[in-house]
């Protein structure tokens, strides 16, 4: 009987798996083989040199979660123009700039230790260069918490477009594109029942869903069938925002034949009623700007009062091309340079990103920005990641008729991940 549990022993001895490393399990047959444990951990390497689990995992929360719309807003005496409370001029702490927050300072050992690639030590420099480029117009003679929040903020994204490029493999986009087609899934079905009911379904506390009384006002509404009706937010703060960042992702979605949540999420960009979503919709479908100008009805109200605002930006520009009005700044001066006419104030920043950034923060400001896009773009050719391409020149076309890729966490977040994505490692 002893001779027998001594081999029992034995046995079990051979299958035991030790704690330090996965390299000393055996390599004879077993219920978890070696090739098991090489699996898990390859699913959680993200970069040639390891990245700590946790730290993926929540990257991978922020991706799922990056629709949502929680923050602590703070409402300063400079956050009024004419008395008029301007959210733009209200800075304001999201659940997901904390989390990016989070995740940059507890990478910072990985990174320092990592080798950093041509293209991500690129990318890194542009994006110091910019940054640097944007102090004039927040130590300015305008300097005062606004722009100093709005510095941190761009930083802060920045920086998550660098950790993208630095610790993930091209090879690991799919897992990217998988993330996001839940993100667009649970989104696009709020929206939908937004739209079907006509109203808020959870309220604020459901990832900051806004609150949509028609009847109170202050609601986005649009033309179907003939009948004014609400149009779909998701948890987005404007219907234009859920529009634009879904038509860039749902192209992801169909290069990987996602076709569910393709369906989910071109319903909830129909029912957004955003015109420039379809055209980049379209155009991303079509893996080409398409021209459709059709969709513009140019002879639309709030089309005149983006024109005037672009003539405002156009002064501000004239009156300090080099440093601009001061960064976060714009909603503060348009007073000054022309505000659109209409029966109520239309304080808001010009609807287009480059004429933001040249009349905040100067046209040296512009140009380093631009020369990040253009930089960007050649990368995704050169590499032959095409889809990156397209979703670049998406990007540029809803920049000319909207700010919130700029301005917004939800549009930050899109526009850095995809930066991010194009300056990433590349195995060949």
């Amino acid at each position: 009987m002893g001779k027998f549990w001594g081999r029992i022993v034995k046995k079990i001895r051979k299958l035991e798996i030790s704690p330090v490393s996965l390299n000393s399990i055996p390599s004879y047959p077993q219920v978890f083989p070696k090739k098991f444990f090489r699996n898990i951990r390859r699913e959680l390497e993200f970069s040639p040199s390891k990245v700590p689990a946790i730290l993926i995992l929540l990257f991978f929360f922020i991706i799922l979660l990056f629709p949502n719309n929680l923050a602590k807003h703070f409402v300063l005496p400079q956050s009024y123009v004419l008395g008029v409370l301007v959210d733009y001029l209200s800075p304001a702490l999201f659940l997901t700039e904390i989390l990016v927050g989070i995740l940059l300072i507890f990478s910072l050992p990985n990174f320092f230790r990592q080798k950093i690639f041509p293209a991500a030590k690129k990318f890194l420099v542009l994006g110091g260069v910019f940054l640097a480029a944007l102090l004039p117009s927040v130590w300015g003679g305008s300097f005062d918490l606004i722009g100093l929040w709005r510095w941190l903020e761009l930083a802060l994204w920045m920086g998550f477009g660098l950790w993208v490029a630095v610790f993930i493999r091209e090879k690991e986009h799919r897992k990217i594109f998988s993330l996001l087609g839940w993100a667009v899934l649970w989104v696009s079905l709020l929206a939908l029942g937004q739209f079907l009911f006509q109203r808020s379904i959870f309220g604020y506390w459901f990832l900051g869903e806004p609150n949509l009384q028609p009847s109170l006002g202050g609601v986005a509404l649009g033309d179907w069938g003939g009948k004014e009706v609400l149009r779909a937010y998701g948890t987005f703060p404007h219907p234009n925002v859920l529009g634009g960042t879904l038509s860039i992702i749902l192209v992801w979605l169909a290069a990987r034949k996602m076709w569910f949540k393709f369906g989910t999420g071109l319903a909830a960009v129909v029912v957004s009623l955003s015109r420039m979503a379809w055209i980049s919709l379209l155009g991303g479908m079509a893996a080409t700007l398409t021209g459709l100008r059709s969709f513009i009805l140019w002879s639309d109200f709030s089309i005149t009062r983006r024109w005037e605002l672009l003539g405002s930006a156009w002064e501000m520009i004239k009156s300090s091309p080099l440093f601009g009005v001061g960064l976060g700044q714009f909603t503060r001066a348009v007073p000054d340079f022309g505000l659109p006419s209409g029966l109520s104030l239309f304080v808001q920043p010009v609807h287009n990103v480059g004429a933001l950034i040249a009349a905040e923060s100067g046209i040296p400001a512009l140009l380093v920005l631009s020369t990040i896009f253009l930089a960007a773009l050649w990368e995704t050719v050169r590499r032959r990641r095409y889809l990156l391409t397209v979703s670049l020149l998406q990007l540029g076309f809803l920049a000319l008729f909207d700010h919130y890729l700029y301005t917004l966490p939800q549009g930050l977040f899109l526009s850095s991940l995809i930066l991010g994505l194009s300056f990433s490692y590349s195995d060949s």
